[in-house]
This record gives structure tokens, C-alpha cells and sequence, in this order.
């Protein structure tokens, strides 16, 4: 991982107000001796040196906010992207289960005692036209499954910790 490209304007951008406040400073200087060794009372007035050091750090203040902030929303949506597509063991789910009831478009389970605690008892899920469901290599519909049917429930849990159902599996056919 190199050095952040936003932390060399950063600096960039203090050497420029670091120099800019010293150039004032001389010119400053330079005017006020002007003055002095004049007497004929006639001239321009300049602006004191610690207001041109004040506004120049506020300008910097704010150039060094937006700065961060658009190179932290950079860094965190590029992290984002990266982690989005990359799927650990545990965000997909396998358990076995009883068909209880079959709606038309929602399915009634009940999950068996060999699976995990959290995925025994009933569970109600709405069947959406993404979710595939298969006998064997077949595709079949949610119509095809009915009371006493034993399948196996693959579930995927997104990014957003959103979990939906990503395949039903027919494992018994009652012919």
C-alpha cells in the first residue's frame, strides 16, 4: 500500500500557506520601513500580518476538510467494492427441512433435529422468481413441492446482513 496521494496536497497546500504568510510578512515589513522613512503622511495602508495568518489557516482548515472527506468517502467506497463481491464460509447457509405448507408464493418449513438449533422449529419465507428450486438437476416450480416433502434450504446473507434464500433442493420424491 503506497502513501496516500491526498496527504501530499495536504502538504502541498500548508507549504503554500506557510510561504504565502512569509512573503506577506517581508512585504509587510518592507512597506512599514517605506513608511516610516517617508514623512510626507501620505500612505497605503496594508493589512496586518496576523489577519492574513488568520484567514489563510481558516482557507487552509477548509481545503484540509474536504480534502478528508473526499478522500475518506474514495477510500471507504473503493473498501466497500472490494469487500461487496468476497463471500465468507459463514455467509451461506445449509439446512434441512420438513415442507409444513406450500403458498403460492411463500413456503411453511419445519427444520429438522439434525440441523444447527437456530435452524430447528418453523420458518416462513417468501418465494420470490430468483430463488431456483430443483429435483435433482431439474428446475421445478414452487407448486411442484407439497406437505412432507424434505428438502435442504440454502440460504445467503448479502453485505447489508440481509439474509435471503438462495436455492431449495428437493432431496425426497414421494412416487
Amino acid at each position: 500500500m503506497g502513501f496516500p496521494i491526498y496527504f501530499l496536497a495536504l502538504f502541498a497546500i500548508l507549504i503554500i500557506l506557510v510561504a504565502s504568510v512569509t512573503v506577506y510578512f517581508q512585504v509587510y515589513k518592507r512597506h512599514i520601513n517605506k513608511a516610516l522613512e517617508s514623512t510626507e503622511g501620505m500612505r497605503t495602508s496594508m493589512v496586518p500580518p496576523y489577519r492574513v495568518a488568520i484567514v489563510m489557516t481558516i482557507i487552509v482548515l477548509l481545503i484540509g476538510i474536504l480534502i478528508s472527506y473526499f478522500a475518506g468517502y474514495v477510500n471507504a467506497y473503493k473498501d466497500y467494492e472490494e469487500d461487496a463481491w468476497v463471500m465468507s464460509h459463514s455467509d451461506i447457509q445449509t439446512f434441512y427441512a420438513e415442507v409444513k405448507e406450500v403458498g403460492e408464493k411463500s413456503l411453511l418449513v419445519d427444520g429438522i433435529s439434525l440441523n444447527d438449533e437456530n435452524y430447528r422449529g418453523e420458518f416462513q419465507y417468501d418465494i420470490w422468481e430468483e430463488v431456483s428450486i430443483y429435483r435433482q438437476d431439474a428446475v421445478i416450480s414452487l407448486s411442484d413441492l407439497s406437505e412432507g416433502d424434505l428438502i435442504s434450504i440454502t440460504l445467503l446473507t448479502d453485505r447489508a446482513d440481509i439474509t435471503n434464500i438462495f436455492k431449495i433442493q428437493l432431496l425426497t420424491d414421494k412416487k
